[in-house]
């Protein structure tokens, strides 16, 4: 019985199974590419920075805080996205955010409204940042 099951199959039956192996190791492939490359992406926001024209350059500092804010008021901060309620509780308890001394430099989009820019100000002051300023593009001649 068993021979003829054999022989009839070597005529011309289909095959009624699928190898998923090739499709498995395709996936792994993309799997393990994908998580080597997520970290190395960063979150970026379309901010338009205004004009501004300054006739002497301002120092440069190496161990800035830079946040990021575009006009749908969504900020970022050391690659992580905020809004203001949890950025209020994230400010005081983050280890990395301990060091106070350094300045915070607020990336806004002109289109910001100016009342946000000033409660973004006051929310840096009070969690005990001293220094805290604007970056815009600056306009060559």
């Amino acid at each position: 019985m068993r021979k003829f099951r054999h022989s009839r199959r070597l005529q011309g039956d289909l095959l009624s199974e699928i190898n998923v192996t090739p499709f498995v190791d395709v996936l792994l492939i993309l799997l393990v590419a994908f998580l080597i490359s997520a970290p190395l992406l960063t979150h970026s926001l379309p901010i338009r920075l205004p004009d501004g024209k300054l006739n002497q350059r301002s120092p440069e500092f190496e161990n800035v805080l830079r946040v990021s804010i575009d006009d749908k008021k969504n900020i970022i901060l050391d690659d992580e996205i905020f809004n203001v309620k949890s950025l209020k509780l994230q400010l005081p308890i983050r280890a990395e955010w301990k060091n106070r001394d350094r300045p915070v430099y607020l990336q806004m989009d002109e289109r910001v409204p100016y009342g946000f820019l000033i409660e973004m100000m006051i929310l840096f002051k009070n969690a005990g940042f001293p220094r805290v300023g604007l970056v815009f593009r600056n306009q060559e001649n």
